[in-house]
């Protein structure tokens, strides 16, 4: 990442020694993160589960499940977002826990929740326009407007959004989203801070985010007190319940479960995200086909089997959209590559 791309990760616009919280760090458990991957939450959760702190007996929840809540804290676990590595620079041995997303599913999340949940945003975005102006993530926009050549000013096509989607999954390793977390994940200064990994999509299910927390907690020796576990489980329940993209991942699961066991099932309405993901993952099992470019999506996974197993042999060539084939560099992908970077 160049200098620019690399003050626009670390301090999402900030100014450099910008502070989240009160204290420039706390020697109990400093919670570094990007929005929209649950750092309030945990904090919340944390605090008020821990031995050493006063219960907290208010819910940090809004009504989109986000947990931006002013509450009172204790102050010893304190939350920060990337600008922390620049207000501690030539600390050590901090107690840090960073959340970051393992799998494809913890990416597919963050690109619905950072444009939607991260400041509590409720706009519905329709165009390039509301993008740049109320999205977390909109110095991507370029890259669409520049691909699809789409006037900024107009609204884009659903197929044309779907699309863009899924080519960002058929190469995910080479996404600046994915380039942004091993970044911050392997940033120098994690290195020398006594610093945990907490997955993203251990918020994705409560037993998961339990064994998580439990390693946490012997990490730092933070002394939650695991006994309260009817209370634990309500809380998460109820973040759970207010978030609809984490709801919307466990619909995606099943349509996955579903087509690999190739069930038929249902498929509800979802947001255009997890359809351009599930076209992705559609195209990357299924050899010489592409996934169509249609307003409407697939209504059940019978459609699919059948879009599937009736595709035209006259149709039917390599994808010039995935970047290997059988683990081979696939020459038509480097080509268009070569080609669009004109």
């Amino acid at each position: 990442m160049n200098e620019q791309e690399l003050g626009d990760w670390l301090n999402f616009g900030d100014p450099k020694d910008y502070r989240w919280d009160i204290h420039q760090n706390s020697n109990f458990l400093n919670i570094v993160f990007h929005g929209g991957t649950f750092g309030n939450f945990l904090r919340y959760f944390i605090d008020k589960f821990c031995s050493l702190t006063p219960d907290i007996l208010e819910e940090p929840f809004t009504d989109i499940g986000t947990s931006h809540k002013k509450l009172t804290y204790s102050g010893k676990v304190l939350r920060y977002h990337p600008s922390f590595i620049n207000d501690n620079e030539g600390k050590t041995d901090l107690p840090i826990c960073q959340i970051i997303p393992t799998t494809e599913l913890g990416y597919l999340y963050l690109k619905d929740s950072q444009w939607y949940r991260g400041g509590d945003m409720k706009q519905t975005i329709q165009n390039i326009k509301d993008i740049k102006e109320v999205g977390r993530m909109g110095y991507q926009m370029d890259s669409i407007t520049s691909l699809y050549n789409i006037d900024q000013n107009k609204s884009i096509p659903k197929w044309i959004t779907r699309d863009w989607y899924k080519l960002e999954f058929l190469d995910l390793d080479k996404s600046k989203h994915t380039l942004i977390f091993n970044n911050f994940k392997n940033y120098p200064f994690f290195k020398k801070q006594k610093t945990f990994h907490f997955a993203l999509e251990s918020f994705f299910d409560y037993d998961t985010f339990i064994i998580n927390l439990k390693s946490l907690d012997q990490y730092h020796n933070l002394k939650i007190d695991f006994t309260r576990d009817r209370e634990m489980k309500y809380i998460f329940d109820k973040g759970f319940n207010l978030d609809k993209f984490r709801i919307q991942i466990k619909v995606v699961e099943k349509i996955l479960d579903a087509l690999d066991k190739r069930e038929e099932i249902e498929i509800p309405e979802l947001t255009v995200a997890p359809e351009g993901f599930l076209y992705a993952h559609l195209e990357k099992k299924n050899d010489f086909i592409q996934m169509p470019l249609s307003r409407d999506f697939f209504k059940n996974t019978r459609e699919i089997f059948d879009y599937i197993d009736t595709y035209p042999n006259h149709y039917r060539a390599m994808n010039p959209l995935l970047p290997t084939f059988n683990g081979i560099p696939n020459p038509f992908y480097l080509y268009a590559k070569k080609k669009n970077s004109k």
